[in-house]
């Protein structure tokens, strides 16, 4: 069963500042960063997956001014302590399977971010 990413994120211990727009946060009992991605936006390559989690150009027409700049936060927090847990979006009201939960390296590149997930 799928949940909406405010409860999904609730389910990880997140309290989102924007509850409708949020797709990122940091839970409040170990500062773990948790990023919401789109499952269709992850690309397959030789050692696992990856995609884009935050660009200057990218995701700006998807998201509020808040929520751009908070997700940027979140990467750059996400970067500093090696890591994040990734929930996994699915279609256009972007629900969440609370059962998969993804561990993910990010890594900027030039001004962007990135998720990287190994094989």
């Amino acid at each position: 069963m799928r949940l909406t990413r405010f409860r999904a994120f609730g389910a990880r211990g997140v309290k989102l500042k924007y509850p409708s727009r949020s797709w990122s946060g940091v839970r409040g009992d170990d500062g773990a960063v948790i990023l919401a991605i789109r499952a269709r936006d992850l690309r397959r390559h030789k050692r696992g997956s990856r995609c884009m989690l935050w660009g200057p150009h990218g995701l700006q027409a998807a998201m509020d001014r808040a929520s751009f700049d908070e997700r940027l936060r979140h990467c750059r927090l996400a970067e500093l302590r090696g890591g994040a847990e990734g929930l996994l979006t699915y279609g256009d009201d972007a629900t969440v399977d609370p059962d998969v939960v993804l561990s993910l390296r990010v890594v900027r590149r030039g001004a962007e971010y990135w998720a990287e997930l190994n094989a």
